[in-house]
């Protein structure tokens, strides 16, 4: 799916980009992608990495939405089918276990700073969607990080708790309705 970028560093562009699935041996760029943004945050601690392995993995078993443009990924959002497994983030909300099977985790959204401010979360987001039998995402994200915050919220997310994860990290807990 074609996806046009209005702006390119900042400065105004009509730029085209594919959104489309990462496959599993693409694992390499998206992880050099994450360490590359995240190198560049301000607050690095805001961001929890993931392992390439990890990323190996759900690029297997969810879904990788990311945004190419000739050979380079700018931008990427992952997706994970947790099911019944305590890593589902309706785990940490409450949800009877019963229902989890209706829950995804969208676990890492990542876009080049040269790219921002296009809506590529949003448009990844739409274009990653789950199957009809979710009806719920999770995620994650630091109090601190405002930007990412408001894109969470701009695309329907809302707050409903704040707690320690991933070993000691502050995160707000999201929540979005399909």
């Amino acid at each position: 799916m074609d996806y046009f970028l209005q702006k390119v560093g900042g400065r105004p562009a009509r730029q085209t980009v594919t959104l489309r699935r990462c496959t599993p041996a693409e694992a390499p760029a998206v992880f050099a992608l994450q360490n590359e943004v995240r190198a560049a945050m301000p607050h690095p601690e805001q961001f929890v990495p993931d392992t390439l392995e990890n990323i190996a993995d759900y690029l297997r078993t969810g879904v990788c939405i990311g945004a190419w443009q000739q050979g380079r990924l700018g931008a990427y959002l992952i997706l994970r089918l947790c099911g019944q497994s305590d890593e589902n983030y309706a785990a940490f909300l409450g949800v009877p276990q019963s229902q989890w099977q209706h829950w995804a985790n969208a676990d890492s959204a990542v876009v080049h700073p040269d790219w921002r401010g296009n809506g590529l979360q949003r448009a990844m987001l739409e274009a990653a969607l789950p199957p009809p039998q979710i009806t719920h995402l999770g995620a994650t994200v630091s109090p601190d990080n405002s930007y990412s915050l408001h894109n969470a919220q701009a695309g329907g997310f809302v707050i409903r708790c704040r707690r320690e994860m991933y070993g000691g990290y502050d995160r707000y807990l999201l929540e979005k309705q399909l």
